[in-house]
């Protein structure tokens, strides 16, 4: 690293309280870690403004407004929600601030351009491509005959439209029927998946939403009570009885970042820097659910999984 001649301000924003129960905050931390390894010394060479958004939409749009003030030179922004106030705010003030984000889906959330050249303000990193297809990949080789499967979907997330669409490809594409169930409440769940039920889904794909996060193990036991595999990026799912889960790979990714945020204060532009999809989703398979489902899962689907609950 050059030595700065003052030290480099970087905002951390996140949409959950630090040490949330659902949602890995460490991302945080392992973020700073990898700065310090780069040589980046805290209050010496870099100053953090690290804010926590307690899941208050509220809230977080002001923490944004008020990081925004304070002229960083970089922010990190760790959820979605994050991710829209700084774009909403820097549109509306006309401060534009790089920033390096964890998001679902980029494009559909308007943050860039492309994947290959962000071409605006924000770049970071992603699932691999084709995350949604290794989904329903793994309910067709899991579930013997199966025929269809459902989404249970939140539409209020920006990035789920985007994985509807993935995902009814997919299943077209692996000759499966494909069916839409919408769950805004609670107290729509178990409606919602009686009628995956009732339809003949033997599989089913949870999300994305952060409600789904707060609902995990609910929903795991659900779906195992249904009888129907469930999978989907929440850890949660497969602790409380789903078949799998594809976690976002922010452990690797986020340490990663760091090096982006090195190019970014020597003068790079966010606009230029590829957004990352190179790195693998860890993979969890529920062994218990799939006995308890009467699975005979291949010895090779197990063999991918980063762990196993057995």
């Amino acid at each position: 690293m050059k030595t700065p001649t003052r030290p480099y301000r970087i905002g951390l924003i996140h949409y959950v309280p630090l040490g949330d129960p659902f949602v890995n905050t460490e991302d945080v931390a392992d973020f700073k870690a990898a700065m310090a390894r780069l040589g980046y010394e805290e209050g010496r060479d870099v100053v953090y403004d690290e804010r926590y958004g307690q899941r208050d939409k509220a809230l977080t749009w002001q923490q944004v407004r008020e990081m925004l003030a304070a002229g960083p030179d970089l922010v990190c922004s760790f959820l979605t929600n994050p991710n829209i106030a700084l774009k909403e705010t820097m549109a509306a003030t006309g401060k534009a601030v790089p920033v390096i984000c964890w998001a679902t889906d980029m494009v559909e959330a308007g943050l860039i351009e492309s994947h290959r050249r962000p071409g605006g303000h924000f770049t970071g990193f992603t699932y691999e491509p084709y995350n949604q297809w290794t989904k329903v990949r793994l309910l067709k080789l899991a579930v013997a005959g199966l025929k269809r499967i459902g989404h249970l979907y939140n539409p209020s997330y920006s990035p789920a439209p985007a994985v509807l669409r993935d995902l009814r490809e997919a299943a077209e594409a692996m000759a499966l029927e494909f069916g839409v169930y919408e769950a805004t409440q609670v107290e729509q769940l178990q409606p919602a998946i009686d009628a995956m039920r009732r339809d003949g889904c033997g599989g089913a794909v949870v999300g994305p939403h952060e409600f789904f996060n707060r609902n995990g193990e609910h929903l795991g036991r659900m779906f195992l009570a249904a009888g129907i595999a469930a999978v989907g990026n929440q850890l949660s799912i497969a602790r409380g009885g789903g078949l799998a889960a594809f976690n976002a790979p922010k452990k690797r990714g986020w340490p990663m970042m760091a090096q982006v945020a090195e190019r970014i204060l020597q003068g790079a532009s966010p606009a230029e820097i590829p957004v990352d999809r190179s790195l693998k989703g860890p993979m969890t398979i529920n062994l218990r659910s799939a006995r308890a489902l009467g699975l005979a899962l291949p010895a090779s689907l197990v063999d991918e999984a980063d762990a196993l609950i057995e």
